[in-house]
């Protein structure tokens, strides 16, 4: 890792993906992007008048004024947390995974704790492999990743401890979130009310367990999911 975070490097990632998604029009007019979830935005440069002007980014004109906004803020932009604020949850994860090699070790380790927690479903990122959130995880620094509180809770984990995973449809059974609060777990498994939705326990040895959050009271141990045999719960009682 850099002794300081490039961040000209990180803002030539971030419209990288701006170019490579494309603005493909769903329902109602939303679509999916790194930096909109509209297809039709205001005019940045016309904010102020009544009516504003708006852009219609399925057309090349409009979508090329629009494109030269987001780079004016982006190249306007004077940290590297700025920049991570500015794009779609969905996204930033694919951010980090690209930017990573620009950031000091003390960015890398916060921007990983922010993108991890923040994503809806972090372990169900499709450009992003639980092998490479593996690696992450162990290349971060402990007492950067997580607050004194998480950090405490962590390292006097014992040596070997249960935990558990709730799944439900859009979750991923081999995935990285787990707990040894079982309630929790629960909570996580009828989240989306499914008649396929399970809860999984696993016997897990504290060298694999990557770190620990509780910022949303969730208990979570981050877990080298390749080093266990999870088994199948199916009543809780």
């Amino acid at each position: 890792m850099l002794k300081k975070t490039n961040l000209s490097e990180v803002k030539e990632v971030f419209k990288t993906l701006a170019y490579a998604v494309p603005i493909n029009p769903e329902i109602c007019g939303l679509c999916n992007h790194p930096f909109t979830n509209m297809t039709i935005v205001p005019d940045i440069k016309s904010i102020n008048n009544s009516p504003n002007k708006m852009l219609d980014l399925t057309k090349e004109n409009d979508y090329k004024i629009w494109i030269e906004h987001l780079f004016n803020i982006l190249d306007n932009t004077k940290d590297v947390f700025s920049l991570f604020y500015i794009i779609n949850k969905p996204y930033k994860l694919t951010a980090f995974k690209y930017s990573k090699d620009y950031l000091s070790k003390k960015d890398f380790s916060e921007l990983l704790e922010y993108c991890w927690t923040i994503s809806e479903n972090p372990n169900g990122d499709i450009n992003v492999s639980i092998r490479e959130l593996i690696s992450y995880f162990k290349k971060a620094d402990k007492h950067i990743l997580m607050n004194d509180k998480e950090y405490d809770v962590w390292n006097n984990l014992p040596d070997e401890l249960v935990v558990y995973r709730g799944i439900s449809d859009n979750h991923n059974p081999k995935g990285l979130s787990w707990t040894n609060n079982i309630d929790v777990a629960e909570w996580f498994m009828n989240r989306w009310k499914s008649p396929d939705n399970y809860m999984l326990k696993a016997t897990v040895k504290k060298e694999d367990c990557l770190c620990y959050f509780n910022g949303r009271n969730e208990e979570e141990i981050v877990v080298d999911s390749r080093h266990i045999k999870p088994k199948r719960i199916d009543y809780i009682g």
